[in-house]
């Protein structure tokens, strides 16, 4: 596991939402609840690979005691939200928010940030975003800030709702979140060999052949079947490698062949 040093100063009230990895909701955006089996309800947290997304970033959490409903009236973005008091509170003209460009917004994330030498700081949406049913969490646009020489408190940019639709910005709740990456990176993007393809096309249909001796199933409320191949097969490489998932498809395989093939016993004639 590598483990990324942040450093961060914050404005207005943000300091008491400090930058925090993270977490599942449940009950919430991850999930209404932690039923997981026969006649449940497929959630958000049943997705292994989204619960590893959702939970590798940090959450931007909005501070401001001034809810602020963000609309898109007939093309034009408009912020509805009292701000005067806060404004006299910190003294600063308020509100946070300003449109930025056609189609999009700006609003402070009243932090800055400082990452590890050659690392970025890159805007992405929170995991709410695409679990809301009620289309009004924020879509922030994606975007890379050089936090080892840029030491303002950056804004962050939003595409504007749909046409007469709006987001919500209520105190205590994510808004964005950041990832640390590395500054620049390079790609070599190569076709596999034909060994190497041959290699994966076998261990393909092995999962496929002998999954059902070691995954279990379930149906959802709607008869749909789901297993769980991705969480076990995950968990066998985390183990022991690649050498791991081959030792789960060889016993796997042992299984299902004793099963089809179980051992006849030998007949042997009485002595008289």
């Amino acid at each position: 596991m590598s483990n990324i040093k942040l450093k961060w100063r914050s404005f207005f009230n943000a300091k008491e939402f400090p930058p925090t990895q993270i977490k599942l909701q449940i009950p919430g955006w991850a999930g209404e609840d932690k039923t997981h089996g026969n006649g449940s309800k497929p959630q958000p947290w049943h997705c292994p690979p989204f619960v590893e997304a959702s939970t590798y970033g940090i959450e931007l959490i909005y501070p401001f005691e001034t809810e602020c409903v963000v609309k898109n009236i007939n093309g034009t973005t408009v912020f509805e939200g009292d701000f005067s008091e806060e404004g006299k509170k910190y003294n600063h003209p308020m509100p946070p928010f300003m449109n930025f460009a056609p189609g999009h917004f700006g609003f402070t994330s009243s932090f800055d940030f400082e990452p590890p030498a050659d690392h970025i700081i890159r805007i992405e949406p929170h995991p709410k975003y695409y679990t809301d049913t009620s289309w009004t969490t924020p879509l922030p646009v994606v975007g890379h800030i050089q936090g080892e020489w840029w030491s303002k408190i950056f804004f962050v940019v939003f595409k504007q709702p749909s046409l007469n639709g709006s987001y919500i910005f209520r105190k205590g709740e994510p808004y964005a979140q950041i990832l640390i990456l590395p500054k620049r990176v390079s790609y070599e993007i190569i076709e596999m060999t034909e060994q190497e393809k041959e290699k994966r096309i076998i261990l393909e249909a092995n999962v496929s052949k002998y999954s059902g001796e070691f995954c279990k199933k379930w149906k959802d409320h709607e008869g749909n079947t789901f297993d769980d191949k991705y969480k076990v097969l995950n968990t066998a490489f985390s183990k022991d490698g690649i050498s791991g998932i081959n030792k789960l498809i060889k016993q796997s395989a042992d299984k299902h062949f004793k099963k089809k093939c179980p051992r006849v016993k030998l007949f042997r004639r009485k002595r008289k």
